[in-house]
């Protein structure tokens, strides 16, 4: 199954402006290392000796089943491009650049409604950079592109409130616990103190991640760029996790809800050298294997997803996309064996496509796939010869297919974990 999204690669340019806020001078001492943690509970994954022993992997080494929610097509829920999905108990939220507009289905994939409605005016987004929810509270915080504003609404569409922090224009802003939010640039003037700055709904700058990266700024432009693997922020153990994109260290609250360290992602030999981030625009070749990250976790699981960083003197054979699957409990990773460009658990439970842990939550992981890529999937010999546990589900999807229109909205496959 080839995905339209994988290796995508934007470039924004950025008009400089000064990255500070009113209170960041009253801001409690940046976090810096791991020291005084316990061994417990921070520990290494030593990326760099994994990737290099792959090996196939199978769903049922991990899940228990793999459900699909058809996400329904009407006039008025056509979908675009899935760039975000959220699953609570009861609802999926999708961002996608179709409408532009967060829309909600049901678990079953039964349209509900879009959240709030199209504009630049007040209560109204054109673009949202990222979006997060508090399910206990049933509210939804979407950080906005152009009014760089924060619109806060309920589960149930209706508008709640607008968050306005003065002179803080930071590229992307989510709730984090009770009136507390996050937000993440990753350099780009080279002047930035810090990546993460947690704040109060005031503004007031409450804890920080320190920035190690420095250069001196060259003109009035600037640019960022990012991948469509790499996030930034991810939810686990109903807690916020933060992870920069040059920085190894993930970082999440303690019972106290102060910011600690809490996982090492060894790169190692993988890591991109400080002086060739693509934002300080040296011009110079890198380094063979030379890799950015995103993550997401579940109870015993963590997901860590990497790609070759764009290399104008690499083709496009050349860059490089993969996974690798850790295990909590026993402290030992795995890298998926690539088949061609693609990787991903080799679907043995009902013979579905692979399946690539691009979200999770504690309990599940879940992907999109497009109509087109599940039709041609369900039509191919690789379908056909695929043994499953599961045979009788495995013939649910061959009547499926003969149904199913390419044109249609996307897929949710849902996989639930082992215990």
């Amino acid at each position: 199954m080839k995905s339209h999204k994988n290796q995508l690669l934007f470039v924004l340019l950025i008009v400089v402006t000064a990255c500070n806020t009113k209170s960041e001078s009253k801001g409690k001492p940046e976090i810096e290392t791991a020291e005084n943690i316990k061994p417990d509970t921070f520990y290494t994954i030593g990326f760099a000796g994994i990737i290099k022993h792959k090996r196939e992997i199978l769903i049922s080494e991990v899940a228990e089943e793999v459900e699909y929610v058809t996400l329904e097509n009407n006039q008025n829920s056509m979908l675009g491009n899935i760039m975000d999905v959220r699953l609570t108990s009861e609802y999926i939220f999708v961002k996608h650049n179709g409408s532009r507009l967060l829309t909600q289905f049901d678990r079953k994939g039964k349209f509900i409604r879009h959240i709030g409605t199209e504009g630049r005016g007040p209560k109204e987004y054109g673009l949202m950079r990222v979006f997060s929810i508090d399910e206990n509270k049933e509210l939804i915080y979407i950080h906005t592109n152009w009014t760089r504003k924060i619109l806060v609404y309920n589960f149930e569409g209706d508008y709640v409130s607008t968050i306005k922090l003065d002179g803080f224009d930071r590229l992307q802003m989510v709730w984090a616990h009770d009136s507390v939010f996050v937000s993440f640039s990753e350099p780009h003037l080279g002047t930035e103190p810090f990546v993460f700055i947690e704040t109060n709904s005031k503004g007031d700058t409450l804890q920080t991640i320190q920035n190690h990266i420095f250069w001196e700024k060259k003109g009035q432009n600037s640019f960022t760029v990012s991948y469509w693997g790499r996030n930034n922020f991810y939810l686990a153990n109903n807690k916020l996790h933060m992870k920069g994109w040059y920085n190894d260290t993930i970082y999440t609250y303690n019972e106290e809800n102060k910011i600690v360290p809490k996982v090492l992602v060894d790169l190692k030999e993988c890591k991109i050298p400080d002086d060739l981030i693509p934002e300080k625009m040296s011009g110079k070749p890198l380094p063979k294997q030379c890799y950015w990250v995103g993550l997401n976790e579940s109870a015993n699981f963590i997901f860590v997803r990497y790609g070759s960083h764009m290399d104008k003197t690499k083709s496009k054979e050349e860059m490089e996309e993969g996974c690798i699957l850790y295990n909590k409990k026993t402290k030992e990773g795995v890298a998926f064996k690539n088949k061609g460009e693609e990787y991903g658990f080799v679907n043995d439970l009902n013979g579905g496509p692979d399946f690539k842990p691009r979200y999770s939550n504690d309990s599940l992981m879940f992907v999109d796939v497009t109509a087109m890529d599940m039709k041609q999937y369900l039509d191919s010999e690789a379908f056909k010869n695929r043994e499953t546990k599961f045979v009788e589900q495995k013939e649910k999807l061959v009547q499926f297919s003969k149904t199913l229109k390419e044109d249609g909205n996307s897929f949710l496959m849902i996989a639930k974990l082992k215990n």
